[in-house]
């Protein structure tokens, strides 16, 4: 049976069906300027090699510090505020590279927009997590992966068109590009200020615990981490990011171009293969995944990438034609993988979260998906050089089987609404204890990964510069 992407979006409410328009043109924004940082401060601007390389780093290191600070204020503070500071600080810092034609300017613009963009996905997935139903939550993260893919490389393209043949100087083009991008955050920061308001009132109260009259106990990142199914799910997120999101612009070409397997051409192609698969894995098994045991999906994509990077190393070690189709087969199963395990993780990462500790889970979320896109890169520096980049490849397969071991040794431990939410479930489930904990003969009391509540509330989200 056919499933009609249009059909399912009619499903979400109305303040779903809000957040992912304002994601979409946000999303846009962002691909804009997505390739741009270093071409456009190195060769535009004019500026030392060192100042690039200076500004990625710092924008990343704040992000991964900003990202943790954005998570402990949306546990004590009113999404609406939060999320509008959000878009407005990430909108101020992206405008500023608009004006960076020394160090100074450029850092400061990486200092703002790296604090901006760090609580830009964790906001959005907070809203996400509102939704009144578990199909709707996990919809609506597998449809906001699709909508990030699809109006980023979207951007990217109409990016390419305005860099190279706009009219006026080289830096005036890029120039309004990144002011382009900053007005994109501050329009959604303002629809998120005007419309948030008004769809919580069409659906219904705030459920949070401070509205609703509840205790709401100081809590910190060490409870959240003290949380084993939620420590080690995070754990696996930042290896999932390690050989997908980290790789794909470091390790995979560094090992296919190193020894001629692939030249640029064939580059290209797989680059374009895994945009184009990730959307309509998205579109085709958005639905259908919802009917699946997270479990198994995990452990499936960990299968996946296996094969994906035997793949990979197969083809460093062939040329021409046959090289480059079995590097996009390869590049295939991963975006597959890919555009099925994060949406999946978050769902799950958010189902078994306190209402008061859903701030902090999708902050750590956001750390775990940019340490290991960090890490990537790092680890493929290291051992590219090494015997042609072979230890790189076999290192990322030996990771990869891991995850689909993880993935299958959860099937025994998680909670059965966590591991497949009963889709017509709209009441809250709280008082689940820690599977872990439970196994291990943790003593009562121990901190527990509650399911979520879902209630209708003002909980808002947005997209990350790497992925979802």
């Amino acid at each position: 049976m056919s499933v009609n992407p249009l059909a399912v979006v009619r499903e979400f409410s109305p303040r779903t069906r809000a957040v992912l328009a304002v994601n979409a043109v946000n999303s846009f924004g962002g691909g804009l300027v997505l390739p741009f940082l270093w071409i456009y401060l190195g060769e535009i601007r004019g500026l030392a090699a060192w100042i690039p390389a200076a500004t990625l780093a710092v924008q990343a290191g704040t992000a991964v510090f900003g990202g943790l600070a954005w998570g402990a204020v949306l546990d004590r503070l009113a999404p609406r505020s939060v999320v509008t500071l959000v878009m407005c600080v990430a909108g101020a810092g992206t405008g500023l590279y608009a004006f960076a034609t020394s160090a100074p300017t450029a850092l400061t613009a990486a200092v703002v927009y790296g604090l901006g963009i760090s609580g830009v996905g964790t906001v959005l997935r907070f809203l996400y997590a509102g939704a009144p139903s578990a199909r709707e939550r996990g919809l609506a993260f597998s449809a906001d992966y699709a909508v990030f893919n699809a109006m980023t490389g979207l951007g990217v393209l109409v990016g390419g068109l305005v860099a190279a043949s706009g009219p006026g100087s080289d830096a005036t083009r890029f120039a309004a590009l990144y002011l382009a991008d900053g007005c994109t955050f501050l329009a959604a920061g303002a629809a998120f200020f005007l419309l948030l308001p008004r769809l919580d009132r069409a659906t219904g109260p705030s459920a949070t615990p401070a509205e609703a009259g509840t205790e709401r106990r100081p809590v910190g990142y060490r409870e959240v981490l003290g949380q084993r199914t939620i420590a080690v799910l995070l754990a696996t997120l930042t290896l999932c990011s390690l050989v997908s999101y980290g790789q794909l612009r470091s390790g995979l070409p560094g090992y296919l171009t190193a020894g001629g397997a692939v030249g640029p051409e064939g580059l290209s192609g797989t680059f374009a293969v895994n945009i184009v698969v990730a959307v309509l894995t998205q579109v085709l098994l958005g639905e259908r995944i919802q009917r699946i045991r997270r479990s198994t999906v995990l452990a499936t994509t960990g299968a996946l990438w296996t094969a994906a990077w035997a793949l990979v190393l197969v083809a460093g070690r062939q040329h021409g034609a046959t090289a480059t189709v079995t590097a996009m087969a390869g590049v295939l199963l991963l975006s597959v993988g890919e555009a099925l395990v994060f949406p999946v993780i978050t769902g799950l990462l958010n189902d078994l979260a306190e209402e008061r500790t859903r701030g902090r889970v999708n902050a750590m979320l956001s750390v775990a998906v940019s340490t290991g896109s960090v890490a990537g890169p790092l680890l493929a520096g290291a051992t590219l050089p090494l015997a042609g980049g072979l230890p790189l490849v076999v290192s990322l397969i030996a990771v990869c089987a891991a995850v689909a071991l993880v993935g299958t040794a959860f099937r025994g431990v998680l909670p059965s609404a966590a591991d497949l939410p009963d889709p017509a479930d709209t009441a809250a489930q709280d008082g689940n204890p820690d599977p872990l904990d439970a196994q291990t003969g943790a003593p009562e009391g121990t901190p527990t990964a509650d399911a979520v509540v879902t209630a209708p509330s003002a909980k808002g989200s947005a997209p990350v510069t790497t992925a979802p």
